[in-house]
């Protein structure tokens, strides 16, 4: 549908209502259904299309667009918003785009695809590793990566829908290419909840990878980089000995789609000829849905053309020009990706920034003052690492079970309170919360998964807070997690009400 399609009697905003709308409108065009706004303005995460004055500690789920974000991308794109973006211009601008990322964090080789979320990007992982035999993927984590990476990264499709506005069947194979793909699922946490070694969690995957090979299929091995709950498993040195172990036998896919990851880190997988995805949303503060795809230079000389299938999934400029069948994909433009991209680099290239030790400083300041309302509400923490030195990952994301306050609040119910958050929080304290779905860790003794939330930084917010001396910081930290606390138990109580009765 062309974004200059206004109807006769929609009223005529002035100029600069007129553009931030048309923005708005564009930046949920070119994705699937859990980008679209309800009639309320959200999208599927109660996140909202504009830029917010919630309380954004949600950023292990979604974000919001930045202020700063959205104005950048009115001055410099608001005469073009009433009109499709041609294939060519598209072209140029995801150019620049991979330009700025190789900068930020790859090397001049490095190869980078674009999709609309870290969902899409396990496509790019199997093409990657495509060489003709059928695919063993192993996913490491489950329940700590993307809902719908069982499904993308056995090659299938995730939904009905995908952003190119192809119309597919949910769970079939995206090309005969990969019908074949078998799945095996690794677990990143204990029956108790408590992280896995690095060691076991490796030698498993190299147990499956092994098996793989005997049997003449390609293992893709997933490892995780900030899952949702904040684990990086297999730490380095032990993916540096898969490597060590299996060379180019095996593919490693690390997923890195929270973007809580030092650069250094991600050229070091780059080194160890791993595929690194990531998104523009999440820790970048970027407006849901985008990610990117950093492919080594040696693995992308390797690689076999595309499969047909990949029509349906990506647009010819989302590859780069010499990666083999990129000439087939449609030549088509993704307004909306673009700029959800766009703001998510000018948040990369802010947060870039600031100095290290100011970033370590920001997360202890926010360590402590989430210590301290888990602490006031009775709460239990989930740990974010095994034990190893805490990274960027673990220090900016914390996980909530909400089972150490109310011992019977499973996923479902912890689901509802983030919900009553989301959409209540602003009537109940004057001020609207966004906190991280619930993630699945382990469960409850009746066997139920255990409800919890997540807090997160973001890019976004760490570069506001570092505009504020010390004394300020812990004013603003200690506000904001007494009204996060406060809105946990408002929620959590309105669950427990008794619903009054219905009289006919």
């Amino acid at each position: 549908m062309l974004l200059n399609a206004i109807a006769a009697d929609e009223p005529r905003l002035p100029p600069a209502k007129h553009y931030a709308a048309r923005l708005a409108t564009v930046l949920t065009s070119g994705g699937d259904a859990r980008i679209r706004p309800d009639a309320d303005g959200r999208n599927q995460y109660h996140a909202g299309v504009l830029p917010s004055d919630a309380l954004a500690y949600g950023s292990s789920t979604i974000s919001s667009i930045s202020d700063h974000a959205f104005n950048t991308l009115l001055d410099r794109w608001h005469h073009g918003l009433d009109r499709p973006v041609a294939a060519g211009d598209y072209a140029a601008a995801l150019a620049i785009l991979r330009f700025q990322l190789t900068d930020a964090f790859g090397t001049p080789d490095t190869a980078v695809v674009f999709a609309a979320s870290g969902t899409d990007l396990e496509y790019v992982g199997l093409a990657a590793a495509h060489d003709g035999r059928p695919i063993t993927a192993v996913l490491l984590g489950r329940d700590e990566v993307g809902s719908g990476c069982v499904h993308s990264a056995a090659g299938r499709f995730f939904a009905d829908e995908t952003a190119t506005g192809a119309r597919v069947v949910t769970q079939t194979a995206i090309d005969p290419a990969f019908a074949g793909t078998e799945l095996i699922d690794v677990a990143v946490r204990d029956a108790a909840g408590r992280p896995r070694a690095s060691t076991a969690v490796t030698d498993e995957l190299a147990a499956a990878a092994q098996t793989a090979i005997a049997r003449d299929r390609r293992p893709v091995v997933h490892v995780v980089h900030g899952s949702k709950s904040g684990l990086t498993l297999p730490v380095l040195a032990d993916v540096e000995r898969l490597v060590s172990a299996f060379g180019d036998s095996l593919s490693i896919v690390v997923d890195a789609c929270q973007l809580r990851v030092a650069p250094a880190a991600i050229r070091r997988y780059l080194a160890l000829g791993c595929t690194v995805l990531m998104t523009g949303s999440k820790f970048a503060g970027g407006p849901p849905f985008s990610g990117f795809a950093l492919v080594p230079g040696a693995v992308r000389a390797k690689a076999l053309p595309l499969p047909d299938g990949f029509r349906r999934v990506a647009t010819r400029a989302e590859w780069p020009a010499d990666w083999p069948g990129a000439d087939t994909l449609p030549a088509l433009g993704n307004y909306g990706l673009l700029l959800r991209l766009q703001a998510a680099m000018i948040e990369i290239e802010r947060f870039a920034a600031l100095p290290a030790p100011q970033v370590d400083h920001i997360a202890g300041r926010f360590g402590h003052h989430v210590d301290r309302m888990v602490a006031r509400l009775e709460l239990r923490d989930i740990p974010g690492t095994d034990g190893t030195a805490p990274c960027l990952a673990a220090t900016t994301l914390r996980t909530l079970d909400l089972s150490g306050r109310w011992a019977n609040c499973d996923f479902d119910a912890a689901r509802a309170i983030h919900r009553q958050i989301a959409r209540q929080s602003r009537q109940w304290l004057g001020q609207e919360i966004r906190l991280g779905q619930p993630v699945r860790t382990h469960c409850l003794a009746d066997g139920r998964a255990a409800g919890t939330l997540r807090l997160s930084l973001s890019m976004p917010v760490m570069v506001e807070m570092a505009g504020l001396d010390d004394a300020a910081l812990d004013a603003r930290l200690d506000r904001d997690m007494g009204l996060v606390g406060a809105a946990i138990s408002a929620a959590a109580v309105a669950m427990d009400s008794p619903r009054p009765t219905q009289h006919a």
